[in-house]
């Protein structure tokens, strides 16, 4: 009987070798993947979501990359000034706005951009007094593309993410409730009759 559990205990620790063994393979491959992924991923901008993933604090950078990236501009080759000009160029950065790419980035200046690059009109504190980081951030709330919080906050890797998925999640719902409505009126008559009493 005692043969018996020594027997047991040495098939244990060798399945416990085996498994650790099978763990690591895997944790290998998953890395060389994702080192394959990240190589091809340089034209599409997909190496620069992999990257923010892994970041604890995101930069005003950061976000003209996942801006770009929005607006499917290639980022490849680009530098930060001439990535800046194309968001200028397409009004997502005003003329008047000031950029340091080096700075940490907050939800306020996120807000301010992403609120222009979704061409969100605005309530009526934004129609009165005009995009500020504050407003663009309670509106962005409102309509769940941002979580309520403090201008102010610093946004991480993750949090940009998170921030890119629901601006485009936001923006296909804006494209399917267009387009619901353009057949909603091609199909309403030109003039409307009204039945005899």
């Amino acid at each position: 009987m005692e043969i018996i559990g020594k027997y047991f205990n040495e098939v244990i620790k060798l399945n416990k070798l085996v498994f650790k063994s099978i763990l690591v393979v895997m944790a290998l491959s998953f890395i060389f993947a994702s080192a394959a992924f990240a190589a091809e991923a340089k034209v599409t901008g997909s190496s620069s979501v992999f990257t923010l993933m892994e970041k604890k604090q995101a930069t005003v950078s950061d976000l003209i990359d996942v801006l770009m990236i929005f607006k499917n501009k290639s980022i490849d080759k680009l530098s930060v000034e001439q990535k800046i000009r194309v968001l200028r160029d397409i009004k997502v950065i005003g003329e008047r706005t000031m950029i340091n790419d080096k700075k940490p980035l907050t939800r306020g200046f996120a807000a301010l951009l992403f609120h222009r690059a979704l061409n969100m009109k605005g309530g009526a504190i934004i129609k009165l007094t005009g995009r500020s980081q504050r407003n663009c951030l309670q509106d962005m709330a409102y309509y769940k593309v941002m979580p309520e919080s403090s201008a102010k906050d610093v946004m991480s890797g993750p949090d940009l993410v998170s921030l890119l998925q629901r601006a485009k999640e936001y923006n296909e719902a804006g494209r399917k409730d267009a387009a619901e409505e353009s057949a909603t009126e091609e199909n309403k008559p030109a003039v409307q009759i009204e039945p005899l009493k």
